[in-house]
């Protein structure tokens, strides 16, 4: 527990009034009852970084009602804690604008807390809900609430989806087969190219033998997946979660402890928790011996490990029928089934079932529309409804693609065989993966494909699949195909100033051949291989590369961009390590002590090592190789920033509680006592943003500082105040007989009697600005710092309203008005005024 931090915030709520707390990565079990007295409070975060060590994990377990306490609460995250009931007195807060309830163990969401007017942004991806789909809610707010609406008339979908995998030639289509037709004879198959979808439908008769809560027949949609190794890398888009996998051997097959738990690995980062059946197929044969206890106590989705023979002999098929019977009783009982759904969308699903059973594998997108307007949808329903349809695996409709947008694609199995053909042709292997238009029109010619032809090849180049970019025109590429040695070329490892690890517990197959696609821009004078890939941005040049039986995928970077680049690639690899679940890698980064900065092996350290030595006020970490002590500041200045993390800007307290406020998505103001510190934050990490009243601070002085530090932002006006209570801003609240030019003159008076006050407050103000004083006062302009006063001096709004403070000076004429900061603080014109601010900065920090 993180004692220190939270005695400091609520000492800072109860003496300083504070209304922004940071209470993330503290080890606390529940949110502190002296929250609940502070009904100003504005901002709260009880989240945790993501692998966080557990003595600083907060634990959360539950919201309390006196949450509804809280009034003026705008801001609540509470990521990655143990939630498991949330109070529906959160809905009473007519403020609150950002919840975050990300990865918890929330079972049950309060429809009414969805439905807060004012809430902008509802994030609850990740809890393992009884009802709502987590297709649904990783859509977002809008989503979540067209489901709540549409649920008030139910309906259910008794749907299953069973997967075959395994390697090429071990029986998984016959089993399929024999599943579906207990009269199955046994024939020589042919292998699966890529994947065959067949259906298997239990009548209800049967089904309530499983599971009596059933009401009508279930339909198991089997998954035939191809075993040969050039489909791995593709099947992976169609491995889904809620399922229920087969993982097939036979007993003559020589797999090896790497093709187990290669499948076994894909289906735990894909399946998720799915159930796996393992099964050796052609018992009635010499019998292998299978470690299945030390796979089991690797994988606890493993239900079973089932014995089989597809020959027609009494042993055998009574045996068969009794893993069929497994089957169906596995199927019948997974978690999702009997969960309610609309019922106009089961409704449109079975509709979608008859068109696929009519042979349509695509329609047009205003056909889909159209169906959707039979049942009364509007145009912003039949979206919500694609992107559900489309998560589910329904179909696939690409919405934000612009060639893709206006087809949707009914039948996987279609696709996956046109692509396949491009992907097993002997030319296009030959070419090492090179294909053309002329290539296109050939092997799609006379097929059902070409009538698709530039709507598949947009498929293939979709970041969703990343199979193939477009080398040049009408000529791709697919990595995948390319050759396994490297190429010659130049690399100078001396110029490397950087190097970066990912490095994998287990590697899927593929990653590599995406990074290509994604970053195809920027390759260098086509220097690319198989597990390997040169790049350039800019001035600066970066060398990938993939090492699969170590597990890991190497960055080496030299030139004028490098943490700028380094941040972009890592980014690109984000982007695919999210479509896996609970991908266990680690991010390592060099060492920086002189026998490793010379050194072409040197030590890495684990990037959440370093964050946990920062938490835990850690200034040094020691070297493996030279037993050096290292600063682990420097390290994370270099190497630091966390993608995906929300945007941290610090500035003076009572200006968090403001902007807090207005509660701008994935940015947080944290507060500080004061602008000294709000700058010592600024120096110390480049990744923060800090804002700072300008004050008596002369705008040469602000760019200088600037200059060297783009990460501080310095007000255009003497406080926030000034934007609240500046002319433009009253007037767009349109208020009975307010009077623009008579409220100027009204600040010109008052400003004019407080004129030797303020004067006689400025060079004392500005002798503390801490600013001013750094580094040998190098940005003090004292020889213009009579400007301040001059432009004071005057009478013109525009001249001295830069350096007057409305914070401190009677503002009589509005008065009669009863404003409050939050009714200031509510309109376009002072939002607009603060993102102008913060698009600057968070463009200079890259994120």
């Amino acid at each position: 527990m993180n004692d220190k931090k939270i005695i400091n915030q609520l000492e800072n709520l109860k003496k300083h009034g504070w209304t922004s707390l940071d209470f993330r990565n503290c080890g606390l079990r529940h949110i502190p009852v002296e929250i609940f007295e502070n009904p100003d409070i504005v901002f709260m975060d009880f989240g945790n970084d993501k692998d966080i060590d557990e003595k600083f994990r907060n634990k959360i377990e539950y919201i309390p009602d006196d949450i509804g306490k809280i009034k003026r609460l705008a801001k609540l995250n509470l990521e990655n804690n143990s939630l498991k009931t949330i109070s529906d007195e959160l809905a009473s807060l007519d403020r609150l604008k950002y919840l975050n309830l990300r990865n918890n163990k929330l079972k049950q969401l309060p429809e009414k807390v969805a439905n807060m007017s004012q809430l902008a942004v509802l994030d609850i991806e990740d809890n393992p809900f009884d009802i709502l789909p987590p297709e649904i809610a990783s859509q977002g707010i809008d989503s979540i609430r067209n489901f709540f609406r549409e649920l008030k008339d139910p309906d259910y979908l008794y749907e299953v989806k069973l997967i075959l995998v395994g390697e090429g030639r071990v029986g998984k289509t016959s089993l399929s087969n024999a599943l579906i037709d207990e009269n199955f004879s046994l024939e020589d198959e042919k292998s699966t190219e890529g994947i065959n979808i067949q259906q298997w439908n239990i009548s209800n008769d049967e089904v309530v033998k499983y599971n009596p809560e059933i009401k009508r027949d279930l339909l198991i949609n089997i998954w035939d997946f191809g075993g040969q190794e050039i489909y791995h890398s593709t099947h992976q888009f169609f491995l889904t979660k809620r399922s229920l996998y087969l993982l097939i051997t036979e007993s003559r097959k020589e797999d090896s402890h790497e093709d187990f738990f290669y499948w076994l690995n894909i289906i735990k980062i894909l399946g998720d928790k799915s159930p796996v059946l393992m099964v050796l197929n052609k018992c009635d044969q010499p019998i292998k011996d299978i470690p299945i206890k030390e796979y089991k106590s690797n994988f606890d989705n493993i239900i079973d490990f089932d014995k089989i023979s597809l020959v027609n002999e009494n042993c055998h098929i009574d045996n068969l029928k009794q893993f069929r019977s497994k089957v169906i009783d596995i199927a019948a009982n997974l978690p999702h089934i009997g969960n309610p759904l609309p019922k106009v969308w089961v409704d449109i699903r079975r509709e979608i079932e008859i068109l696929k059973s009519n042979g349509k594998n695509f329609i047009p997108l205003d056909e889909f529309e159209k169906l959707c307007r039979t049942y009364y949808l509007t145009q912003e329903r039949t979206d919500f409804l694609s992107d559900f349809f489309h998560d589910l695996g329904v179909f696939l409709h690409f919405r934000n693609d612009i060639v893709l947008k206006q087809v949707i694609f009914l039948n996987h199995e279609w696709i996956t065989k046109g692509v396949y053909k491009i992907l097993d042709d002997s030319i296009v292997k030959d070419n090492k993966g090179v294909f053309t238009d002329h290539d296109i029109d050939r092997i799609w010619k006379d097929s059902e494909h070409k009538p698709k032809t530039v709507e598949l090849i947009s498929l293939m180049k979709n970041t969703k699949f990343d199979l193939c970019f477009e080398v040049s025109s009408k000529k791709y590429l697919v990595p995948r195909l390319l050759p396994v040695d490297q190429i010659e070329f130049k690399w100078n490892e001396k110029k490397s100033t950087s190097k970066f690890e990912f490095r994998y517990k287990f590697m899927p197959k593929g990653i590599l051949a995406r990074i290509i696609v994604k970053l195809n821009e920027d390759i260098f004078e086509n220097i690319y291989w198989r597990y390997g890939v040169k790049l350039k941005y800019e001035n600066t040049f970066a060398l990938i590369r993939e090492y699969y039986f170590e597990n890991k995928i190497s960055i080496s970077l030299y030139g004028d961009s490098v943490k700028e680049y380094l941040f972009l690639i890592r980014r690109a690899f984000a982007d695919i390590h999210k479509d896996y679940n609970e991908l266990e890698i680690k991010e390592m980064v060099p060492c920086i002590c002189g026998y490793c900065t010379i050194s072409s092996n040197p030590h890495f350290f684990h990037f959440k090592v370093l964050k946990k030595y920062e938490i835990s006020g850690k200034a040094r970490i020691v070297c493996d190789e030279s037993l050096d002590e290292v600063d682990v500041n420097i390290l994370l200045s270099n190497y630091g920033k966390e993608l995906g993390k929300r945007k941290m800007i610090v500035c003076e307290n009572l200006n968090a509680s403001l902007l807090n406020t207005l509660g701008f998505l994935n940015i947080d103001f944290l507060p500080e006592k004061d602008s000294f510190t709000v700058f010592g934050r600024v120096q110390s990490d480049s990744d923060i943003i800090g804002f700072r009243d300008k004050d008596f601070i002369l705008e040469s002085e602000k760019k200088a500082i600037q200059i060297d530090f783009p990460n501080y932002c310095i007000l255009d006006y003497y406080c926030l105040e000034n934007y609240l209570f500046h002319p433009e801003n009253i007037e767009e609240l349109e208020l009975p007989d307010y009077n623009k030019e008579d409220y100027i003159k009204n600040i010109v008076l008052v400003k004019n009697e407080n004129l030797l006050k303020i004067a006689s407050k400025l060079n004392k103000a500005r002798s503390t600005y801490f600013e001013l004083k750094y580094s040998g006062e190098k940005y003090r302009d004292e020889k213009n710092s009579e400007e301040i006063l001059d432009r004071l001096k005057s009478d013109k709004f525009s001249e001295f309203y830069e350096y007057y403070s409305m914070k401190d000076y009677n503002k009589s004429y509005l008065s009669k008005f009863e404003l409050n900061q939050d009714v200031l603080a509510s309109t376009n014109w002072f939002r607009t005024k603060v993102e102008e601010m913060l698009i600057k900065k968070i463009k200079v920090v890259k994120e």
